[in-house]
């Protein structure tokens, strides 16, 4: 159980770090978003999380998840 909350705390940490990086290249005007639709954000966001869940799934993935070795 312990892996799996190690898991979720990185899926949490990965994505507030995107919509963090989202929100200051939109104040640096690398990027034009429009603060009413914040949908593309929240996406990003999203799409981050689906890497980790991703590899946590793969059973060739070592890392952790599925494929882990067991402590």
């Amino acid at each position: 159980m312990e892996q799996w909350k190690q898991i979720a705390y990185t899926a949490i940490r990965v994505f507030v770090g995107t919509v963090l990086a989202a929100f200051v290249l939109d104040i640096a005007n690398l990027m034009n978003f429009n603060w009413a639709d914040w949908k593309p954000i929240i996406y990003a966001g999203v799409s981050a999380v689906v890497v980790i869940v991703l590899n946590a799934l793969n059973p060739k993935d070592a890392r952790y998840g599925i494929g882990a070795a067991k402590e």
